[in-house]
């Protein structure tokens, strides 16, 4: 007779809780390059991320989520860029499906959250900030709750 044992599955949180990193960039080729670059030597992957011209004044924002927050900063900074603002972030899965992020949101609002930059990241997963992390985590655990009982 053979015997079989599988690890247990255990739920996965309904969050994952991390830092995103905003810079300044200069809006000219090579500069996002570059940074991203300095990630990548530091052997970190890059999970989401969002890079949006000025249009202005030459310069662009980028943002960006990593699978290790504290060496991206060193890489970062290491490589000479200036990390602007760390903010916490949640990341959830993503159901594809239409209207999920609606729904999402809409849950945020009804809980008079304010929402920060969200942007979908790797993976089916949404990364989302909000200036009170304490109660965004709150309200995305009240979606995780509903979502199973559904």
């Amino acid at each position: 007779m053979r015997l079989v044992f599988s690890a247990p599955t255990f739920k996965k949180e309904f969050m994952e809780q991390t830092k995103e990193f905003v810079l300044t960039l200069d809006d000219r080729p090579g500069t996002l390059a570059k940074a991203t670059d300095a990630i990548a030597k530091a052997g970190i992957n890059i999970e989401g991320y969002c890079a949006v011209p000025s249009g202005k004044d030459g310069k662009g924002t980028f943002r960006v989520v990593t699978s290790e927050p504290a060496t991206t900063r060193k890489a970062l900074e290491t490589a000479g860029f200036k990390v602007q603002e760390e903010r916490d972030v949640a990341i959830i899965d993503a159901e594809d499906r239409p209207g999920y992020l609606a729904q999402i949101l809409r849950r945020l609002a009804d809980n008079e959250l304010n929402v920060g930059p969200t942007y979908s990241i790797t993976q089916n997963r949404i990364a989302i900030s909000a200036d009170n992390f304490a109660k965004l985590r709150e309200s995305l655990q009240e979606v995780a709750s509903t979502a199973r009982r559904e």
